[in-house]
């Protein structure tokens, strides 16, 4: 019995010691995730937590110095009440893409950076804080924006409203704000095809004020570039860059007298060599070719000749008047002639010459029996023929270029 008691003791306090070394590890397990757990979240606070510390660091600066407490009570007036507010922009094209004559629209990828001066947002930073600018991203943008003074904008020729792709506000401890934001949008422009397919483009994006008038804000272009090196490569499809401008403006509307303030940027397009080569001379030089070999054909010498002659000159102007409904699709709809369409136009009625010739030499073959006038007809029209063609279509483009269409 007394073995029996003492092996009973023995296996209790084996069993109380392994109990305490299992506790005391699974509570310095508990204790190291719970630093790793409080770690990793000093390390992802969220904008939210550093408007929470801004609140903290404010207890124990001056009243002034309260960030919130200023945007708060300041909330729905611009930061100088006597003066308009000076808007530094920043403009920066990604892309230009899909132009679209007929629909007179473009798409664009930018980036526009507004920076302007609120004295009651300064604040004075944490002597810990190593980077004392305020940053916001995501959703914490909107809701630091509604507690702000901001100078919204809008793109003024836009089809539909912008895409936003990225947002984010920084301040600094002087009160420089500094608002970025990029975005994608449709917008439209005026175009000029009277000399289509030669045709230069201005594409120009509109950056309006929203909400304020000159009274309260004024627009000061800082800077506007292409965000490549190489612009060229930033116009997707058959465009090529001329030129780029930028300028301010004044938006006049009917909710102010003093208008908006109003940033135009210009991007001046043309088309590539390769598409008039290939869209246009190409096919008006196959169908010169096949028109002047038309012509050599001589129904005086074999009289199956005549049939060949025609039909040939016939699927001509066909082809012609195919083609020129198929350029027709790529320019919009307008109340005046381009060169597309007299350039087609003309070439239509020097086939229509040409055929009216050949039912002639024709006709005095087989009703008439003059041979000899025939022979000599089809002789003269052979020689003067590639001249008249040639003739028509550069007087043709020569008057159109000689034309100012935007005067």
């Amino acid at each position: 019995m007394k073995i029996s008691a003492f092996c009973q003791f023995i296996l209790v306090c084996v069993l109380t010691i392994v109990w305490c070394i299992i506790a005391h590890t699974h509570q310095a397990f508990a204790f190291q995730i719970e630093n790793e757990n409080h770690i990793a979240s000093s390390k992802s606070k969220s904008e939210v937590e550093i408007v929470a510390q801004i609140n903290e660091q404010s207890a124990q600066t001056k009243p002034a110095d309260n960030i919130l407490q200023a945007e708060l009570s300041n909330s729905v007036r611009q930061p100088s009440p006597y003066k308009p507010t000076i808007v530094f922009v920043y403009v920066g094209l990604n892309t230009i893409s899909q132009i679209n004559l007929p629909e007179k629209t473009y798409n664009i990828a930018a980036e526009v950076v507004l920076e302007w001066q609120d004295g009651r947002l300064g604040f004075t930073p944490n002597s810990k804080e190593k980077n004392a600018l305020l940053k916001f991203n995501g959703d914490d943008v909107n809701s630091i924006l509604r507690k702000i003074w901001s100078p919204s904008f809008a793109i003024g020729n836009e089809i539909q409203p912008r895409e936003i792709q990225n947002r984010s506000v920084s301040i600094a401890p002087n009160g420089w704000v500094r608002v970025y934001e990029q975005f994608n949008d449709v917008v439209k422009f005026d175009a000029d095809v009277h000399t289509f397919p030669f045709c230069d483009e201005t594409l120009t994006l509109a950056i309006d004020s929203a909400l304020d008038d000159r009274s309260n804000v004024t627009f000061d272009l800082q800077e506007f570039k292409f965000t490549s090196s190489n612009p060229s490569k930033q116009v997707i499809g058959r465009w090529s860059i001329k030129n780029i401008d930028a300028h301010t403006q004044v938006l006049n509307r009917l909710d102010s007298k003093l208008g908006f303030p109003e940033i135009v940027i210009s991007i001046d397009v043309k088309h590539i060599p390769q598409y008039i080569i290939f869209n246009f001379f190409l096919p008006l030089f196959i169908i010169f070719v096949a028109a002047a070999a038309v012509t050599f054909i001589d129904p005086s010498k074999v009289a199956s000749y005549s049939s060949p002659r025609l039909g040939g000159t016939i699927t001509l102007i066909l082809t012609t008047i195919a083609l020129k409904l198929s350029l027709s699709k790529e320019i919009p709809a307008v109340n005046y002639i381009t060169l597309t369409d007299a350039v087609f136009g003309v070439t239509v009625l020097t086939l229509l010459l040409s055929l009216i010739t050949s039912c002639t030499i024709i006709f005095l073959l087989n009703e008439k029996k003059q041979e000899v006038l025939a022979k000599r007809i089809h002789v003269t029209f052979r020689k003067i023929y590639p001249f008249l063609f040639v003739g028509c279509l550069g007087s043709t483009v020569l008057f159109f270029f000689s034309v100012n269409w935007k005067a």
